[in-house]
């Protein structure tokens, strides 16, 4: 899986979360702030490190449950907003604008990547250093575990669940970070695997043997690189050389196998995954119930959406998409509903 990348593109007019003031002060050349589309700001200054994360609650509602969404490995804003002429903007988003999907009783919660903030320019490709240097499973972890103590202490005190979601890099995120937050009540993940990142690049490297793309020769020759290349990578784990588009330090950390953390989670889990997935093989993904039989563990429930992509899109040989994510996203809020933990 080189690429673990799930961004929401939105066009203005097309939201549940109005994004009529972010437009006009685009358009005078101000910059949006959070507050603009109904969040608010947090920081935590904590080990010597500032921990910023935005929540978010419906119009007019009181929440009384936590809901930590953990997004995927996009170096970017929560929000970035991009061009499109001289009076609209297009915007990208680490989180769905369209909180349809979300009971009224729910605090939304998503921490901010290091370095960036709420809105970003998307016509800027610089990424900051100091994501680079931050980003591992362990800053991640650390990060959204702060949010939650934060939000428990002095926003929702006594949260009736504190549910998670992770999905892509954030499953990975998810299975760590459940094994050491204690107060979470229900974990949710999906678009990742039970193993680490290069079984993926080698089940990709065989499926293309399979169709033909590649001989044998080369899939075996290509295995013996990528299996180099970890070698390689573990060697320095704490290294910021770049390869495959990432830091040592975020791919080492990351080659920590999600199934070693779900093994240990007893609460209830909700595990989804796209049939057609081109970023994480679904016999990754299959790991994770086949374990859990094998360990006669009970507390996963396992969902495939069949023709589904990476971003849950289902694409019709008419050439028309379909999205699935809310469609996911309630059928999430009702398996949490019926499961207790």
């Amino acid at each position: 899986m080189l690429v673990f990348l799930l961004t929401f593109h939105f066009l203005g007019d097309a939201q549940k979360v109005s994004l009529k003031v972010v437009n006009e002060k685009l358009k005078r050349g101000q910059v949006p702030t959070c507050e603009d589309v109904g969040f608010k700001e947090y920081k935590v200054f904590a080990n010597n490190d500032t921990v910023i994360f935005y929540t978010y609650q419906k119009p007019n509602s009181n929440p009384s449950s936590i809901y930590l969404t953990l997004p995927g490995s996009n170096a970017e804003a929560i929000y970035t907003y991009h061009k499109d002429t001289d009076s609209a903007y297009w915007f990208s988003s680490l989180t769905s604008f369209d909180f349809s999907y979300l009971p009224d009783n729910y605090l939304l919660v998503i921490v901010a990547k290091p370095g960036f903030g709420f809105f970003g320019n998307g016509d800027s490709d610089t990424i900051p250093s100091l994501y680079w240097n931050k980003t591992s499973l362990q800053d991640r972890v650390t990060r959204a575990d702060i949010a939650i103590k934060y939000v428990k202490k002095n926003i929702i005190k006594k949260p009736a669940k504190a549910v998670i979601f992770g999905y892509s890099e954030g499953f990975y995120v998810g299975a760590k970070l459940a094994t050491v937050n204690k107060t979470i009540t229900h974990l949710g993940i999906g678009g990742g695997g039970g193993y680490i990142d290069f079984y993926d690049f080698v089940l990709t490297n065989q499926k293309a043997l399979i169709k033909g793309e590649i001989k044998a020769d080369t899939a075996i020759q290509n295995n013996e690189k990528i299996i180099s290349v970890l070698r390689q990578i573990m060697s320095k784990p704490n290294s910021t050389n770049f390869r495959y588009g990432y830091t040592y330090k975020r791919w080492a950390s990351f080659a920590e196998p999600p199934i070693q953390n779900l093994v240990k989670v007893n609460i209830p889990i909700f595990q989804i995954h796209g049939g057609n997935d081109e970023s994480t093989a679904i016999e990754n993904a299959y790991v994770v119930p086949i374990e859990f039989a094998r360990l006669n563990k009970n507390n996963l429930t396992f969902k495939v959406y069949p023709n589904s992509d990476h971003s849950l899109i289902e694409h019709k040989a008419d050439g028309s998409e379909i999205s699935h994510w809310n469609e996911m996203m309630k059928d999430f809020f009702n398996w949490v509903t019926a499961h207790v933990k």
